[in-house]
C-alpha cells in the first residue's frame, strides 16, 4: 500500500517538479511522496495557515471536502489553483522552496517562512539542500518587530465613527528592553500595533462606507506600525479607553504568529463588517499561533469585537486585563475630584490668566491650587486634540505649565478601572413579552442580533450609548393574528452630557419598519429617523432633548411618503434595580397629520444575561388615543 503511494506521488510530482540538480530533485520527490501518502494538504494546521474554509462540510467526506480561503490576492498563492486547492498549494510550496535562489526576496523561502518551518517540522526537511539564501527584508524586518510577548487590545465603543462603534481589536507586539542596570522590561513604546481592517478610500463617507463595508466593498489588510500611533489615535484623538490583556503565548507560538505576519504583508482579504473584520481576523491568528485552538467556528453570522474577546478568554489565552483612560476620561475624574464651585475657575485658567482670575485662584489653598492648574492644563490639551495648532493656546498651555512648576510635584491621580467590558451582558438578546395594547390582549417574540440599548444593564458598557442591530419583535393578539410588530435595521443612540468642558452633540438614528397608528388602523410603515440635540448631567442621571426628522412610507398616507418634524424629550435614570427611562416625543407630518408619545420604560435587572422588562405608554394620533402597559423577560446570549 505504501509502495503504492509513492509511485502516485511521482507521477504527479514529475509533472510539477522543477531541475534543481539530481540530488534535489530526488530529495523533493521523496518528500512529495510523504506528503501524499500522509494527505499532509488535509493537516488543520496546513488549512488555517492557508486561511481555508470548508465548503459543505456536512455533504462530503473529509478527504473530498473543497475548499476557499479567505485571501482574495493572487500573490499569496503559488498554485494556480491556490485558492481553492490545498493540496495543489502544498505542493507548489514544497517545489518553490527548492527552486535556485536566484530571485532574492521573491523567493519562497523570504515570502513564506512560516510555511517552510511548519513543512520542516512535519516533512524533517535537512535545511541543507535548500537553496542558501539571504532575505534581506524578511531579516530587516524580523529585527525591527521583535516581539516577545503579545498583547490584545480593545479599544472601547466610538459612537461618532461608524467603523468604530462596536469597538475595536488589535494585537500588541511587545518586546523585551534591556536596562543600564541588566535588567529586562517590555516598552509599549517600542511595540507594534498589528491591525486589520477595511482600506477605505479618503473620499468616501459614512454612508458609502456602511454600504460597502456591509456587502463586502472593501479589501482588507493586516498593518504592522508602531503601537504608539495607535494610543495617539484611539487614546488620545478618539478619546477612546483602551484596555489590554495580555496573551499567554509560548515564544514558539509567538514566533509562529510573527512569521506568518509577514506572508500577510500588503495581501488583501475581503472585508465585511460584521462577519470577516478586525476581530475575525485576529482570532484566525490566534488559532495558527496556537493550533489546537478553535476560536472562529461559532462565529458564523457576526464576529462583535467584545464576543471575540470573551472568546479568547474562554479558549484560555488570557486571563488578566489593564485599564489605559482616555484623556476625556482623565479630565472627567479630575473633575469630579473637585468641588463644583471650582470648575469656573478652571474654564477661566484654560482661556487666560487675567487679574480676576488670578485673585480668586491666590485664595485657594496650595494642594488646590495645583488640582486648579493641572485641572486646566489638561482641558486645554483636550480641547486642542481635534484642531489645528492654535498659537493662543499653545502660550496658555506654556503658562500653565509655568506655573505647574512651582508646586511640588504630586502623585497622578489614580483612576479606578471601570468593569471590564467582556464582563457585560452578552450581545445577542431573545425575549418574550405579554401585553394589552388597548383593548387588546397580545403576546410577543423579540430578537435582538447586537448588541446594547439604553435600558439594558450597563454593567461593563459605556453610559448613555445604544447600538440595536437587527432588532425585530412578533406579536401575537388574542384574535390569533400575527404580524410583524417592529424590525429596526439600525438604532443608534448617543447620549454625552453637555458642560463647560465637554461640548458634543447628543443624537439618535434608527430605521426600519414599524406599526404606526392612523385613523384608519397601525399599518407597518417603512421610516428612516433622525437628529440631534443636547444631553445634561442632573445627579448623574441624563436629561435630554432631541429635535428628529423622519422619513416615512405607509399605506394610509395619500402620498408615497412624507416628512415629519418634531421633538423629543427624555430623562435616563438609574436605580439599584436597573435603568429607567422616560420619552415625550412629538412629531407633526408635511400632510398636517400629528403623533403625539408618553412612555415610561424601567429594566430590573436579575443577573448579567437576565432581566424583566417593564413598560407603559399613551400614544395620541388623529382624534383617538390608545394606551399600552407590557411586561417583558429578556436573555442574553452569544
Amino acid at each position: 500500500m505504501r509502495t503504492g503511494y509513492v509511485l502516485i506521488a511521482i507521477v504527479i510530482c514529475l509533472g510539477t517538479v522543477r531541475s534543481y540538480g539530481a540530488d534535489s530533485t530526488q530529495y523533493v520527490l521523496e518528500l512529495q511522496a510523504q506528503v501524499e501518502q500522509r494527505q499532509l494538504w488535509l493537516h488543520q494546521d496546513w488549512i488555517k495557515l492557508l486561511h481555508y474554509k470548508p465548503l459543505k462540510r456536512k455533504l462530503l467526506p473529509r478527504q473530498h471536502k473543497t475548499y476557499s480561503s479567505f485571501v482574495d490576492d493572487n500573490i499569496f498563492f503559488l498554485s494556480d489553483n491556490g485558492s481553492t486547492d490545498p493540496r495543489a498549494e502544498l505542493t507548489a510550496t514544497l517545489d518553490s522552496l527548492f527552486q535556485p535562489g536566484h530571485s532574492g526576496d521573491e523567493h519562497a523561502q523570504c515570502r513564506f517562512p512560516a510555511r517552510l518551518n511548519w513543512l520542516s517540522k512535519h516533512l524533517a526537511i535537512d535545511r541543507s539542500k535548500l537553496p542558501q539564501l539571504n532575505c534581506k527584508l524578511y531579516k530587516e524586518w524580523s529585527e525591527m518587530v521583535q516581539a516577545n510577548s503579545v498583547m490584545l487590545i480593545f479599544p472601547a465603543h466610538h459612537l461618532n465613527s461608524p467603523s468604530s462603534m462596536f469597538g475595536h481589536t488589535l494585537l500588541r507586539l511587545d518586546p523585551v528592553v534591556a536596562t543600564d542596570r541588566g535588567e529586562q522590561q517590555s516598552s509599549d513604546w517600542l511595540s507594534y500595533g498589528v491591525n486589520f481592517g477595511a482600506n477605505v478610500p479618503a473620499s468616501d463617507n459614512s454612508m458609502l462606507y456602511a454600504y460597502r463595508g456591509l456587502t463586502g466593498g472593501y479589501p482588507g489588510q493586516f498593518i504592522v506600525e508602531p503601537y504608539f500611533k495607535k494610543i495617539q489615535t484611539y487614546n488620545r484623538i478618539e478619546n477612546r479607553d483602551i484596555w489590554e490583556y495580555p496573551l499567554n503565548l509560548s515564544p514558539q507560538e509567538t514566533e509562529r504568529l510573527v512569521t506568518h505576519l509577514w506572508e500577510l504583508k500588503d495581501i488583501n482579504f475581503d472585508y465585511f463588517f460584521f462577519t470577516e473584520n478586525c476581530s475575525y481576523r485576529l482570532l484566525e491568528l490566534l488559532e495558527i499561533a496556537r493550533p489546537s485552538a478553535e476560536l472562529t467556528d461559532e462565529f458564523i453570522m457576526s464576529a462583535i469585537p467584545i464576543d471575540t474577546i470573551r472568546a479568547i478568554k474562554h479558549g484560555g489565552f488570557m486571563a488578566a486585563s489593564a485599564y489605559r483612560p482616555a484623556l476625556a476620561t482623565k479630565l472627567k475624574h479630575q473633575l469630579a475630584e473637585l468641588p463644583r464651585r471650582l470648575h469656573p475657575l478652571v474654564g477661566s485658567l484654560r482661556e487666560n490668566l487675567e487679574p480676576t482670575t488670578e485673585q480668586n485662584f491666590q485664595i485657594l489653598p496650595e494642594n488646590q491650587q495645583y488640582q486648579v492648574l493641572n485641572t486646566a492644563y489638561q482641558a486645554l490639551r483636550y480641547q486642542q486634540t481635534k484642531k489645528a495648532r492654535d498659537q493662543q493656546a499653545a502660550k496658555q498651555s506654556l503658562a500653565l505649565l509655568e506655573k505647574l512648576s512651582k508646586y511640588p510635584i504630586q502623585d497622578p491621580q489614580i483612576i479606578s478601572p471601570p468593569t471590564s467590558p467582556e464582563k457585560g451582558h452578552q450581545s445577542k438578546r431573545l425575549g418574550i413579552r405579554i401585553g394589552r395594547d388597548d383593548d387588546r390582549n397580545y403576546s410577543e417574540l423579540e430578537f435582538r442580533m447586537a448588541y446594547h440599548s439604553l435600558l439594558d444593564n450597563s454593567y461593563g458598557f459605556l453610559p448613555g450609548a445604544q447600538i440595536n442591530m437587527g432588532n425585530g419583535a412578533l406579536r401575537r393578539y388574542d384574535d390569533g393574528s400575527v404580524k410583524l410588530e417592529r424590525l429596526d435595521v439600525v438604532d443608534i443612540v448617543s447620549l454625552t452630557p453637555k458642560n463647560t468642558f465637554f461640548d458634543q452633540l447628543s443624537w439618535r438614528v434608527y430605521g426600519g419598519l414599524e406599526r404606526v397608528d392612523t385613523a384608519q388602523g397601525r399599518p407597518l410603515a417603512t421610516h428612516v429617523t433622525g437628529g440631534g440635540g443636547y444631553a445634561f448631567d442632573l445627579n448623574n442621571t441624563t436629561l435630554f432633548a432631541l429635535l428628529m426628522g423622519r422619513l416615512e412610507h405607509n399605506r394610509d398616507f395619500d402620498v408615497v411618503a412624507e416628512i415629519a418634524l418634531g421633538p423629543q424629550l427624555g430623562w435616563l435614570y438609574s436605580t439599584r434595580m436597573g435603568n429607567g427611562l422616560i420619552t415625550a416625543s412629538g412629531l407633526e407630518f408635511s400632510g398636517g397629520e400629528q403623533r403625539l408619545e408618553f412612555k415610561l420604560e424601567q429594566n430590573i435587572v436579575l443577573d448579567v444575561n437576565h432581566a424583566l422588562r417593564l413598560s407603559a405608554g399613551r400614544r395620541w394620533f388623529e382624534a383617538d388615543s390608545a394606551t399600552e402597559l407590557s411586561l417583558g423577560y429578556h436573555f442574553f446570549f452569544r
